[in-house]
């Protein structure tokens, strides 16, 4: 290794690095190691593939051995060396083991999978270099008795800066540096490795991990070469399986590797599982964060060593792990972000050297292709989306605050302010914040706190508090069960919920979403046991199982993009077609977009799609609403406008959004005047106002209650893996009103879901709305409606509408399949047959050969009314409720002897089988079978248990 820089290194650590195959510095690593080897702080910003693990290791090791040939290197841990992926952890050590072993030093991953031996050797023989995760280090710091273990630790390195920015885990690791800082003899040197961040992202990233120390920044300038280009398979018939065919078609025409990336983990499952029937099984794996530990390393592996040639992955693969050399990265749909478009291709022609190949597959939908487009064209330049730290997030501070004292490194609030604030998360925090922090955790009996002295100390729960609660998102999946087949279909996510809570306000339609192909309607949810029960309302081709998981938030800059293009097609489309094809749009459908955009711009009349003058489509029941805020500001204004609405006029629009329109629904002519009325009401408030309307409407939804449980959880309120009944949540969350609790939930969705700064910005400059009544939906709206996102509405082209046979001969099976108790009234016996047995005439008694049989569900209630009705034989005296199960009995076999008489005795079996229908919805349901048949029986069964979920919590006593 020749050269200037490289001379500046320790000789063992430059001779180790040339045993290695090290020949040359890469330049990142000219450029960074004499800033870390001079001391300052630095932040490395750099592509993948641009070596700067070694650009930050090199100096150390130098520095280290400077240190031991001095004398003054001291025992225990010397480097803490952080990533935010266990994963990423083993690869670091895998990969760095030789360097830093080869340079006379030790080094030693440890995460929370590391078993207890390990953990034991850990503390007994501190390893030089320890490699770590956030969570690990803030354990680590609070349980490590021997203060000794980090007495001489002089350097800090947090590896993939960028991920924990915008992230609570990083408000947290902030502050464990801090505490790690007061925990050393020594000042620790911070280092930061990030991807490409923009200009602002960079300064954030630099106070992330120093604080108001300065921070030498080093950003390798030589920009990284992408070839991204957009394919489109036109939506349609079999969508899901030409798609499948064209990933297949890109992957054979590579001889190398392929990383496939999908935005979803069951996509993942789904399309590694097809692609292998087409591409053979040995050529295909599948990676994601639910797959166990030996699964992923597996995959990891033999795609490295070149045995398989497709791995499928959600973002699990996005950092640097090593999987060797990657020939092309294709993205399954859009990526959504610019950000996440750099670290997928960066996987590809991983060295600086090589052009990073990536191609996005996506559907034929405007604004899916537009957005891909503009996406790849912004990474292939650099223009990336600014990541938005949290400020004063009160959980993390909170769970800081218990560190702090059971570590003993605070024992009165003055202490814990002075080092809380320090950090940039926090540095805007008053002293009278963290008392109210202190005191709700003195009220949970998480910690002590004395308001007259200041004192902190431990309370009953604080160790367990401390090692259980997590800023890792820990979510509960909700299990999807047909009413209809009474067969789980799948998981949807917590977040899923919460996400689409407030959109479903409106209680008149249930929640819709895709899953297993299928569009389904919730017909009930149920938090305390995490299942959701839904009713199958059409079939459909689209291929995107929308609900695992949150999607990532498309920005505010590239929907403006998108819009502003469109914008451009209905005024000048000429310089439209040439802006379209330098953003690498296919021919075909640049003639496609310009056509939709001009004759939309007919249609409306005049107006064009404008920054300052919004467009109303009105149909009556549905408003389509262009404003491209981006997901974030789309949905701010759609909550801020739901509200207004409900308070000046009494209606409850329910509304989806996209990225670059809102669409509303109500039944009224004047919805779309509603909407305008709306938006010119809202430009008249100041931001603050706005802000607190919003608050106020996300206070109230079904989405806020879901948030402040996981927030509860993470403040002490309830354990984190207890299950609160409703009812208890309700009164919690009302109990916690106006308290730090509350204040962090609605901070928390602000952070997350909202863009009120987008939303102002709007307002601000807004002209008043124009309000179009076309006869139908113009092209343009097609498209928002044909979105793979709005894909749960029934408004959405191209549903059909599935046959009520199908649905009756599933309901039939079920209900023939169930067993029926059938008790006599007269002798009191009874016995058990499955209701395909029963007779279509009269059944009698085989004891006393009476005919008046009740026929009961063999469930625990069924029993309660068999041995009520004996009880009831033998003259005992009956309770009030009792006396209502003898009457069913007696209800239910008049009912049966009526109808068998009528050669319907299955029939009515059947009916009685169905869950909450008693003798008088069965006789409704028999009518109907009289008026029109099996078709009406089965309809009528369907419509019966669907009112029975939904209110079966108010019954007193559940039949099923």
């Amino acid at each position: 290794m020749k050269g200037s820089i490289a001379e500046k290194l320790h000789p063992r650590v430059r001779r180790a690095a040339e045993e290695l195959g090290y020949t040359v510095l890469l330049p990142v690593q000219e450029k960074a190691i004499p800033v870390i080897l001079s001391g300052s702080h630095t932040l490395i910003v750099a592509p993948t593939g641009s070596g700067k693990t070694e650009a930050a290791l090199f100096p150390v090791l130098s520095l280290m051995w400077r240190l031991k040939e001095e004398g003054k290197l001291g025992g225990g841990v010397k480097t803490v060396y952080i990533t935010p992926l266990r994963a990423l952890n083993r690869d670091i050590v895998t990969r760095m083991r030789r360097l830093v072993e080869s340079s006379g030093f030790s080094i030693e991953v440890r995460h929370g999978d590391t078993g207890q031996r390990l953990r034991r050797k850990f503390l007994e023989e501190p390893p030089d270099v320890a490699v770590t995760t956030p969570e690990t280090l803030n354990l680590l710091l609070a349980a490590t008795r021997d203060r000794s273990v980090w007495d001489s630790v002089r350097w800090v390195i947090v590896d993939e800066v960028h991920e924990l920015l915008d992230s609570e885990r990083g408000s947290e690791l902030a502050v464990a540096i801090e505490r790690l800082a007061r925990r050393s003899r020594h000042r620790i040197q911070r280092i930061g490795l990030s991807a490409t961040l923009s200009r602002k992202s960079i300064a954030e990233a630099s106070r992330l991990i120093a604080g108001n120390r300065r921070v030498e920044v080093v950003v390798d300038e030589s920009l990284k070469e992408y070839d991204i280009r957009v394919s489109i398979v036109d939506e349609g018939e079999d969508y899901w399986g030409r798609a499948v065919e064209r990933l297949a078609e890109i992957i054979r025409s590579e001889r190398g590797s392929v990383l496939v990336f999908v935005n979803t983990r069951a996509t993942a499952e789904k399309l590694a599982k097809e692609l292998a029937g087409i591409l053979g099984e040995d050529s295909v794996r599948v990676h994601h964060g639910s797959l166990a530990r030996g699964v992923r390393e597996e995959a990891e592996r033999l795609f490295r060593e070149g045995k398989v040639k497709v791995l499928v992955a959600t973002s699990s693969m996005e950092l640097g792990i090593d999987i060797g050399h990657v020939d092309l990265v294709v993205q399954f749909m859009s990526p959504r972000q610019v950000i996440a478009m750099t670290q997928r291709a960066g996987r590809a022609g991983h060295r600086l050297d090589r052009k990073s190949r990536a191609v996005i597959v996506t559907p034929g939908n405007l604004f899916e292709v537009m957005e891909s487009a503009v996406i790849a064209f912004r990474a292939s330049r650099g223009h990336l989306e600014d990541l938005k730290p949290h400020v004063k997030p009160l959980d993390a501070l909170a769970h800081q605050l218990v560190a702090l004292v059971v570590e003993g490194s605070a024992s009165t609030l003055t202490e814990a302010a002075e080092i809380l604030m320090s950090t940039q998360p926090f540095s805007t925090l008053s002293l009278e914040e963290i008392e109210e922090v202190a005191m709700h955790l003195d009220g949970v009996g998480v910690l002590r706190y004395n308001p007259e002295t200041g004192e902190l100390r431990q309370g009953r729960r604080s160790r367990s508090y401390l090692y259980r609660v997590s800023m890792i998102p820990d979510e509960v999946d909700y299990k999807v069960i047909d009413m209809v087949t009474g067969e789980r279909v799948g998981d949807v996510s917590e977040k899923f919920i919460e996400y689409h809570a407030l959109r479903a306000e409106d209680k008149s339609k249930g929640l819709r979403f895709i899953l297993a192909g299928r569009l389904w309607e919730a017909v009930e949810i149920d938090h305390e046991e995490a299942k959701v029960i839904v009713k199958p309302i059409a079939e459909t081709d689209v291929l995107v199982p929308l609900w695992q998981g949150e999607l990532i938030p498309v920005s505010y800059k590239v929907a403006r993009e998108v819009c502003a293009l469109l914008s451009l097609a209905m005024e000048d489309p000429e310089t439209a077609r040439g802006v379209l094809e330098a953003r690498g749009v296919p021919g075909g459908w640049i003639d496609r977009i310009i056509g939709i955009a001009v004759e939309t711009a007919k249609v409306w009349g005049g107006p064009h799609l404008s920054p300052t003058t919004p467009v109303i489509e009105d149909y009556g029941d549905y408003v389509v609403l262009y404003t491209c805020l981006g997901s974030r500001g789309n949905f701010a204004l759609a909550v801020l406008l739901s509200a207004l609405i409900e308070a000046t006029s009494g209606l409850k629009p329910s509304f989806e959004t996209i990225p670059y329109a809102i669409v509303m629904e109500y039944r009224s002519p004047w919805l779309g005047e509603i909407v305008a009325k709306a938006l010119i009401e809202a430009r008249s408030y100041t931001p603050p106002e706005r802000a607190a309307r919003t608050l106020d409407a996300l206070r109230r939804s079904t989405a806020y209650m879901l948030r402040f449980l996981q927030v509860a959880k993470r403040m002490g309120v309830f354990d984190p893996d207890a299950r609160v009944p409703s009812e208890l949540l309700r009164r919690a969350a009302r109990a916690y009103s106006g308290t730090v609790v509350e204040r962090e939930t609605l901070r928390e969705m602000m952070h997350e879901k909202l863009d009120l700064e987008a939303v102002n910005s709007f307002l601000a400059e807004m002209r008043d709305p124009i309000v179009v009544k076309p006869p139908r939906p113009t092209p343009l709206a097609e498209e928002v409606f044909r979105n793979p996102y709005m894909r749960g509405r029934d408004v959405a082209v191209d549903l059909k509408v599935i046959a009520i046979e199908k649905l009756a001969k599933s309901k039939k099976a079920r209900l023939e399949n169930r067993k029926a108790l059938l008790l006599c009234l007269k002798c009191g016996g009874a016995w058990e047959v499955t209701v395909k047995s029963m007779p279509e005439g009269p059944l009698y008694c085989k004891s006393c050969k009476s005919g008046l049989i009740a026929p009961l569900p063999s469930t625990e209630w069924g029993r309660q009314v068999l041995e009520t009705y004996k009880k009831h034989l033998r003259g005992a005296r009956l309770t009030r409720e009792e006396k209502k199960l003898v009457s069913e009995a007696k209800d239910r076999a008049l009912l049966y002897l009526t109808y068998a008489m009528q050669g319907m005795g299955k029939l009515v079996t059947e009916a009685l089988m169905a869950r909450g229908v008693g003798p008088s919805r069965a006789r409704r349901i028999l009518e109907a079978y009289i008026r029109g048949g099996e078709e009406a029986f089965y309809s009528e069964i369907i419509r019966a248990e669907e009112e029975y979920i939904a209110t079966r919590k108010f019954w007193d006593n559940k039949r099923q």
